[in-house]
């Protein structure tokens, strides 16, 4: 089964929408431009550009507001974490040679870690992966200025689950596979310990930015979801999958069984219609571990030993570092 189907298969038992018509969407057709048929090419690069910028814009709010995800007295702001995890990567790296690997790539926060591992590294490789084509202008703008060097900066349009570490060709002494902007929680931890399988090698550390729950952060969980460009987000995924959006999309969160694990999943349903069907499309889902759980799938599914996390004042966006044991 897929994500989908486990979150369909909850749905159909919660009385809001147990008998409401619903439509899945998977990532790939959301966010690829890698097979779209041609006389809808320029449409598809619109809805998949228009879709990063949304994106970027949510990053760019995260580093820029002093006191998101701070706790009751102003500590533990998002962008002073993501200073902190650069500070670490920075120690990490220090007089290696290193490989920057960048799932689903996005220009704001790698910068800012980026940036400061330049100082402290010996060299940087950079290498982007992503299936969304419309990423590699901004991507090259934001990073070829701080790894400089000749053929440093590298893009690769693919589905990151299909490159393996011999495509990657781990010639560094680190090697540092990033996770940014909660994309974990779009895989089944049996999926993201495949995908951090294939991709590592020697000398490899994991990067990944989660949004988790804990008792008692559910309000801050919903409100991220009801955030402007979130919105605009689903109603993009609507009309790029053909749908006529019919109001705000709702965001809940449901409790999924998956591999003797009680796991939290946030929803986004878009109210649409198509052809005369009014119902709901399922535009955003995004697991939500526990702390416990983020640290137990790391050892369980992906053969890695967290050596290090970092989390916002709140208690809702946990960083955390992992090296890969081979």
């Amino acid at each position: 089964m897929s994500l989908n189907d486990f979150v369909v298969d909850a749905l159909v038992r919660t009385p809001s929408y147990q008998n409401a018509r619903l439509w899945t969407v998977e990532n790939h057709e959301k966010y690829s431009t890698l097979e779209q048929p041609e006389p809808y090419l320029e449409d598809g690069h619109h809805f998949n550009h228009e879709i990063f910028l949304l994106m970027r814009a949510l990053n760019e709010q995260g580093v820029g507001e002093d006191g998101l995800c701070a706790d009751a007295r102003g500590q533990g702001a998002l962008k002073s974490v993501i200073g902190n995890v650069a500070e670490r990567l920075a120690v990490l790296s220090s007089g290696r040679r290193l490989h920057y690997v960048e799932l689903g790539p996005e220009p704001i926060k790698s910068t800012c870690l980026l940036r400061r591992i330049a100082q402290s590294s010996s060299s940087i490789r950079y290498t982007a992966i992503d299936i969304n084509q419309t990423s590699e202008p901004a991507m090259s703008d934001a990073v070829r200025p701080i790894v400089q060097a000749d053929g440093s900066f590298n893009y690769i349009a693919a589905d990151y689950r299909t490159v393996t570490h011999d495509v990657l060709r781990h010639d560094e002494e680190l090697t540092l596979i990033t996770l940014l902007g909660f994309q974990e929680g779009n895989e089944l931890p049996v999926s993201t310990g495949r995908l951090i399988r294939n991709l590592a090698g020697g000398m490899t550390y994991i990067l990944s930015e989660m949004q988790v729950y804990e008792e008692g952060l559910e309000r801050p969980i919903l409100a991220f979801y009801g955030n402007p460009h979130m919105l605009q987000f689903s109603r993009m995924v609507a009309l790029q999958q053909g749908f006529d959006p019919s109001g705000e999309h709702e965001a809940i969160l449901v409790r999924l069984r998956i591999l003797d694990e009680t796991i939290h999943v946030a929803v986004t349903l878009q109210p649409v219609q198509r052809l005369q069907q009014h119902g709901y499309l399922l535009t955003n889902i995004c697991l939500k571990y526990t702390p416990e759980q983020f640290r137990r799938i790391r050892a369980r599914h992906c053969n890695c030993s967290v050596v290090d996390e970092f989390a916002s004042g709140d208690g809702t966006v946990r960083y955390q570092i992992a090296k890969y044991l081979q």
